[in-house]
């Protein structure tokens, strides 16, 4: 689909308008990324939570890209300035992967870089923090860096790299509680 357009009242989207993609849309380097959450508090994404992007922009699937932290209602990447070999383990284990699979930081090179400036330097985590805001930090108008010096971590293990708020569990019945199901018909 390509200039895909919607009012917000259709059941699908087949039932807004848009057109047939040309073939430089059939590429993956246009695609829009939608991230979906509840608007109340408990579903937003929470202060601190850290995600990956991959050199072509999309959410990284491997566990190998560019973090970035949410703070503030938006989401920043990490500059290379200060940053300890600790950094990357807390990055990683953020997002529920066992840990980082080099000690070694390394440095973003052309489209992998994105397009948004760092927005945390010297982040100096020793490793055992459980949240990247727990480490020593430099953060919004304190931090002077281009996009070119954003960091890459490769973490091993099975974690999500999305950023996504943690869900709800399912409501479970009370101690007690009877569940009355309706007659079959």
């Amino acid at each position: 689909m390509a200039d895909l357009t919607c009012s917000g009242s259709e059941w699908s989207l087949e039932e807004c308008s848009w057109t047939a993609p040309d073939d430089a849309c059939m590429g993956h380097s246009q695609d829009t990324i939608l991230y979906c959450s509840k608007s109340d508090v408990s579903g937003s994404v929470p202060k601190g939570a850290v995600r990956l992007i991959s050199s072509d922009g999309s959410p990284s699937i491997d566990g190998k890209g560019r973090p970035e932290i949410y703070v503030d209602g938006t989401w920043a990447p990490v500059c290379n300035s200060g940053i300890t070999p600790g950094s990357q383990t807390v990055i990683c284990k953020a997002m529920g992967f066992s840990g980082a699979g080099s000690t070694a930081v390394k440095t973003c090179v052309g489209e992998e870089c994105g397009d948004v400036a760092p927005g945390f330097s010297a982040l100096s985590c020793s490793g055992s923090e459980k949240n990247v805001l727990e480490c020593p930090h430099e953060s919004g108008g304190d931090v002077f860096c281009a996009p070119s010096e954003s960091i890459l971590v490769t973490c091993v293990g099975d974690g999500d790299t999305q950023g996504r708020a943690a869900k709800d569990s399912a409501p479970q019945p009370m101690v007690g509680e009877r569940i009355a199901l309706a007659p079959a018909h």
